[in-house]
């Protein structure tokens, strides 16, 4: 049977500035979602955009290049 694999979740104790953690919380009261929800799915979504920018065909975030260049 081909069902999503099971995601682990841990806790990382990251630091947001206050600009980004007021935008997060922003968007998480629009989309009534936790503020988790909302950055795993920004985060899944970049890594989806710099995969298809390198030509990899895999959506997999965890096959996404680690260097992160703004």
């Amino acid at each position: 049977m081909g069902g999503m694999k099971e995601i682990k979740r841990v806790s990382a104790g990251v630091m947001f500035e206050s600009d980004v953690l007021k935008y997060i919380d922003r968007i998480a009261a629009e989309q009534q979602r936790n503020r988790s929800f909302i950055i795993n799915r920004i985060i899944r979504q970049y890594a989806r955009v710099v995969i298809q920018q390198i030509g990899n065909t895999s959506p997999e975030p965890e096959k996404a290049p680690v260097e992160i260049h703004f």
